[in-house]
């Protein structure tokens, strides 16, 4: 069960519906805050002038509201009137945003933590792998090009048991 009055009770709720995802996008990246672009736990200031600290005594779903609402009076009450009900919500683009942030970072943090060299080297073998003499014909004629204008022995015809056999060769002599 979720505490509405933790610190960052979205990422909580995250945690808790979908645990291995979030375990996962936790080890890449911490979770976004609630506040300045997912960098706080509070807003720096408040519009009413109140501490930012007070808001975490409010429901998770009040505080954006709250932290840009400019009369204390009305804030008053909301501490009055929401205290007690953690599932509260009040409407405000902040609170919009910090679910929107959470949401993205769950779901579009990438989990690939290699470095862009990595990546390539990996795409490269992966396509070396796919496209090479021993089963791509364009690859294939290439490497008989290439052997030919070097003075090597021209390659067998492609697709031919003598191909194949040569192929296995040449694999096991590079192991």
């Amino acid at each position: 069960m979720v505490d509405n009055y933790a610190t960052n009770p979205l990422a909580d709720w995250y945690a808790e519906v979908y645990p291995e995802r979030f375990k996962a996008v936790s080890a890449v990246k911490d979770p976004p805050k609630m506040f300045a672009g997912g960098t706080s736990d509070t807003p720096a200031f408040t519009a009413s002038g109140i501490d930012p600290e007070l808001l975490l005594k409010l429901p998770v779903g009040v505080r954006h509201a709250a932290a840009a609402e400019p009369d204390v009076l009305v804030l008053q009450r909301w501490f009055e009137e929401f205290a007690g009900l953690p599932e509260i919500e009040v409407d405000h683009e902040g609170l919009r945003s910090a679910k929107a942030r959470l949401q993205d970072w769950m779901e579009n943090t990438d989990l690939d933590t290699r470095t862009p060299e990595q990546r390539q080297a990996d795409a490269d073998a992966e396509y070396a792998a796919m496209f090479n003499p021993s089963n791509d014909r364009v690859a294939y004629a290439a490497e008989n090009k290439r052997r030919i204008e070097a003075g090597e022995d021209e390659l067998p015809r492609f697709g031919s048991y003598e191909m194949d056999r040569l192929w296995e060769q040449e694999a096991g002599a590079s192991r």
